[in-house]
């Protein structure tokens, strides 16, 4: 049971493929959200591998399944 804790705690920064299944959105509107600031470094995602600031992009899952439910009852009101 131990194991699965700790696993858990590893994962809570996922691939963009992961990030995109989990959020059932497209690479392009993931990488869309966080160009207009709507998903913020080190809250919502980070680079991963690389000192440079060039590696490849990790997500938070959860912080930004509810930036995105926030935000998109803010800006997507009927």
């Amino acid at each position: 049971m131990e194991t699965q804790v700790m696993t858990t705690r590893q994962r809570v920064w996922i691939s963009t493929a992961e990030a995109c299944a989990l959020l059932g959105i497209s690479r392009e509107t993931l990488r869309q959200l966080r160009l207009r600031g709507v998903l913020q470094p080190g809250k919502h995602f980070r680079r991963w591998g690389c000192t440079e600031g060039k590696g490849p992009l990790q997500w938070h899952g959860e912080n930004i399944e509810a930036s995105i439910t926030g935000w998109s009852r803010r800006h997507l009101k009927q």
